[in-house]
């Protein structure tokens, strides 16, 4: 029956022989290195499950946290619109300060002369 086979083109594999010794360490060690390749795998996978919760989480905590940020980016914008304006009115006092600085002047003597006859008429 094996003739028969064998002209016909198909292999046999004599399974009564015995297993060389070699043969069966090296299996061992590939099935060894793919045990850990497989742990591995596992590991990368429980990781990458752990990533994607934490990634979630933060998104939730941003999510949480955009109404405050609106609100913080609205007071903002409408401090450096008053700043501006203070400044814009800051920047008009002070010119018609300069301007009268003689009614300035003036208002100085006025008081000068109060405090001169305060102290010489009631003291």
């Amino acid at each position: 029956m094996q003739d028969e086979s064998r002209s016909m083109g198909d292999v046999a594999i004599d399974m009564d022989s015995q297993s060389n010794p070699l043969q069966l360490q090296l299996i061992d060690e590939q099935d060894s290195y793919i045990q850990s390749r497989a742990d591995t795998m596992q590991n990368i996978e429980s990781t990458i499950v752990e990533l994607g919760s934490i990634f979630q989480q933060l998104a939730h905590m941003v999510k949480e946290q955009e109404e405050t940020i609106q609100r913080i980016d609205a007071n903002v914008e409408d401090t450096q619109l008053n700043v501006e304006s203070a400044h814009t009115e800051i920047l008009k006092y002070f010119q018609s300060v300069s301007s009268n600085r003689w009614l300035m002047i003036k208002i100085f003597l006025v008081l000068i002369v109060f405090f001169i006859i305060f102290v010489v008429f009631f003291a």
